[in-house]
């Protein structure tokens, strides 16, 4: 599942660095941009819900530390808010929220990305090898 998860999150990201760029778009005065802004938004969204999904069983079996769940989840909730915003045209709350998500995105992704180590299976042993004290 962390491979999928990994996936998952690599898209949302991708998916959400075009935001801006489409709201950019309209911004100077191509009207279709608009649309296509809106129906990312909701891309962006049902790929965060798919990414939290994954997220959870991946952080149950040690596979990826907990924030990686967490931050998901708040991200989901925020993008929610967001899209909420966005279609209410409520501009003072949607662009800063814009910006405190991309630093949620941010602090996500090298936690899902960096290598973990394998979880040790109930009931296994661990053999310990000694090292060199400074001393000796």
């Amino acid at each position: 599942m962390l491979p999928a998860l990994r996936v998952v999150a690599v898209l949302h990201a991708l998916s959400f660095l075009l935001q801006p760029i489409m709201a950019g778009f309209f911004l100077s005065g191509q009207d279709e941009a608009i649309d296509m802004h809106a129906t990312n938004a909701m891309i962006l969204v049902a790929l965060c819900l798919v990414m939290t999904v994954l997220a959870f069983p991946v952080w149950r079996r040690g596979q990826v530390p907990r924030p990686v769940f967490t931050s998901a989840a708040a991200l989901l909730v925020t993008e929610a808010v967001q899209v909420i915003a966005g279609f209410g045209h409520i501009m003072w709350l949607h662009v800063p929220l814009g910006v405190i998500m991309m630093g949620g995105l941010a602090t996500l992704m090298p936690l899902v990305m960096r290598p973990q180590p394998e979880p040790v299976a109930a009931g296994a042993s661990v053999t310990v090898l000694p090292t060199a004290e400074a001393g000796e």
